[in-house]
């Protein structure tokens, strides 16, 4: 995967996908003139993610070889201050910060144009990003869309897990009686004890500020910055977080007269969701805020991906056509719905051409003539 590294800000770094394709020779590619895509799907990362984690990053940008001809799309891959082992000494205010330096960076010194699309996706707990992007207070720059990809309850996840493992009960009981004894203006810059949170989060540091948005012991009345995904939160809490979608005005879709949308996918198989949580209701319960006012929709493309993993991951038929053909489907057509120069399936050309071929391989594999795709 050839790739160009820009610095956006300070030392903040934004990963651009130039891949070329693979029918073309080595000799004839190194030739070959680069596009210029003028369409951009900017990912962001979730816990302990840096460029090209998840792997299934390069998927999404395998689908835009730059040498194609006519080429309209690039991915392009966002580090944030709080990426690597780094999530837990920042919050999403910040993220949302450099998220929007890093699509104003695009247009200025990128794509040198300010009308540039832009379709924002996040992974995990950059689905709180994504989310933080688009519900917290303040001004954004315009985007064309918005994916959430494995969106999950942190504090949910780790209640669940508390609740079975008596080491990471203690250990939370520990770190939550810490939070509270600290005074709240030393929330950002206390660590708490690595070997408390380690069986929580894993080996990262983490500020009190961080592990009390991540845990929010005052949800589900109460909820934290983070926790935007939680089962249990009321219609109100949707209402004010999804609900808001059909009023922004920096959710601009490309193609005119397309009502402002979010593409949701959420993995069917992830093993960070809790086994009681019914993720049909619950996707459905955000669907009904986000289409409460009449002005937005959850993308018609959105599912429960069959037999995906957390982070789509895996060399299975089954995990493979998780990710290289359910997921990449829905975002492709996202990607039409809201800006366009995409196609359909039924075309067979440009990313079509590499999904569908990648599709024909998986079919053609010894054995698998019962999978249905």
């Amino acid at each position: 995967m050839e790739a160009v590294i820009h610095v956006y800000k300070d030392t903040l770094l934004l990963l651009e996908c130039v891949n070329r394709s693979t029918s073309l020779s080595s000799s004839s590619s190194s030739g070959s003139q680069k596009s210029q895509p003028p369409n951009i799907l900017l990912f962001i990362g979730g816990m302990y993610d840096n460029f090209r984690n998840p792997g299934y990053t390069d998927d999404l940008a395998a689908l835009f070889p730059r040498d194609a001809p006519n080429q309209q799309w690039r991915v392009m891959h966002v580090q944030l201050s709080s990426a690597g082992r780094s999530f837990g000494l920042f919050d999403l205010d910040r993220d949302v910060k450099e998220m929007s330096a890093a699509i104003t960076y695009i247009r200025e010194s990128i794509t040198q144009s300010s009308s540039t699309p832009i379709v924002i996706m996040g992974f995990s707990t950059g689905c709180q990003d994504v989310m933080h992007y688009l519900c917290s207070p303040g001004s954004r720059p315009r985007i064309s869309g918005a994916i959430i990809q494995a969106p999950v309850s942190d504090r949910e996840a780790i209640l669940d897990e508390i609740n079975t493992n008596p080491s990471a009960k203690a250990a939370y009981v520990n770190a939550l009686s810490i939070a509270r004894v600290t005074s709240a203006e030393k929330h950002r810059t206390t660590i708490l004890p690595t070997n408390l949170t380690k069986h929580l989060i894993g080996p990262a540091p983490l500020t009190v500020s961080r592990f009390l948005s991540l845990v929010s012991p005052d949800s589900p009345a109460h909820p934290a910055m983070d926790d935007y995904f939680s089962s249990d939160l009321s219609d109100q809490r949707y209402l004010d977080t999804f609900g808001r979608i059909g009023h922004l005005d920096f959710l601009q879709p490309s193609k005119q007269d397309t009502p402002k949308s979010i593409l949701i996918l959420e993995s069917g198989s992830d093993a960070s969701v809790p086994s009681h949580i019914d993720k049909d209701r619950l996707v459905a319960r955000w669907k009904s805020a986000i289409e409460s006012a009449g002005r937005a929709r959850m993308s018609p493309h959105s599912m429960i991906v069959p037999n995906a993993q957390h982070d789509i991951s895996g060399d299975s038929i089954e995990c493979r056509i998780a990710r290289l053909v359910d997921m990449r489907r829905a975002v492709l057509r996202f990607l039409e719905d809201m800006v366009g120069h995409v196609g359909s399936e039924a075309q067979s050309s440009g990313a079509w051409k590499v999904w569908k071929n990648d599709k024909d391989a998986i079919e053609a594999e010894k054995g698998i003539d019962h999978v249905k795709l």
